[in-house]
């Protein structure tokens, strides 16, 4: 991984990589072969993204675990990250449970080691989920989870699907949690203590009205993952979600959402949203436009 330099890119994706699972950012300059891996955290930049055309991201071998470039460098209806021929070639679908054929490739995966874990996210927010045990905890990192425990490592992705249904049935955990709502729990303090104590209390349950016996894991306090060491200002984060471009000091991103610093305040800006479209990054700080004390992301 490499840092974050001046230029126009493709941005692709937003994740976190290298032995730190540091925040990345998966960007393809024009006319390159293969992507490149950029942290951004700790660079002053100004991002702007050009959203008149969406190409597609390319494809990943879920064998190899290698990503490439489309092929085709083909251009895509807003709603698409991926052309239908390389989301073919990809073959991943995370909803697999719902759909009526899987491809080869979601086949294989389905029966290698998944994990069940739960995510918290602020105060009695509580979230459940599966993932491909390879990944360890980016994925609880992906989606800005503030703690994660997880619970038990399955044999195969569908054992560990049961579980994840009948977890998502108890009351007070959430299968899916909308974007905002992940968002206005930023501006509000967080106390790693407190979660701790709420996801030991959530393994408990699915332990006492399961059956489930877990692993031996202990909750991970996930902010130092996310930031340069700087802490949230809760209730005075600036709502960037509407702009095409943010100026700042990058302090880092918690999930898809980088957080810039400009002259005392802090911004956040989404990633989530914007694979697929062209980025200009320079060097030079230009002055966030934003209204005067609008504090939330939606």
């Amino acid at each position: 991984m490499t840092a974050l330099t001046p230029g126009t890119y493709l941005f692709v994706h937003y994740g976190y990589g290298g032995d730190t699972l540091a925040p990345q950012m998966t960007l393809l300059a024009d006319g390159a072969e293969h992507f490149i891996y950029a942290e951004p955290r700790g660079g002053n930049y100004t991002l702007a993204f050009d959203d008149s055309t969406r190409y597609c991201t390319g494809w990943h071998d879920l064998a190899t675990g290698e990503s490439f470039p489309c092929p085709d460098h083909a251009e895509l209806p807003a709603a698409y990250e991926q052309c239908r021929h390389c989301q073919r070639k990809t073959g991943f679908n995370p909803a697999f449970y719902n759909a009526q054929t899987i491809s080869p490739q979601q086949e294989a995966r389905n029966l290698e080691p998944h994990s069940l874990y739960i995510a918290h996210f602020g105060p009695g927010v509580l979230k459940v989920g599966i993932t491909w045990a390879g990944r360890g905890i980016r994925r609880l990192l992906d989606q800005g989870a503030r703690s994660g425990l997880v619970i038990k490592t399955f044999p195969t992705a569908n054992v560990a699907r049961r579980y994840e249904a009948l977890t998502a049935k108890l009351p007070g955990i959430a299968e899916t949690l909308q974007v905002k709502v992940k968002s206005s729990l930023l501006q509000q303090p967080y106390d790693p203590r407190l979660a701790q104590q709420e996801l030991l209390e959530a393994q408990q349950r699915l332990v006492d009205e399961l059956g489930l016996s877990p692993d031996d894991n202990e909750p991970l306090h996930l902010d130092p993952y996310y930031l340069d060491g700087s802490q949230l200002t809760p209730g005075e984060l600036v709502n960037m979600s509407d702009k095409a471009s943010a100026s700042g000091r990058c302090l880092g991103m918690i999930g898809g959402t980088m957080v810039l610093e400009q002259e005392g305040l802090q911004y956040l800006f989404p990633l989530s949203h914007r694979g697929g479209y062209r980025l200009t990054v320079t060097d030079e700080l230009t002055t966030n436009q934003h209204t005067p004390h609008q504090v939330s992301l939606f």
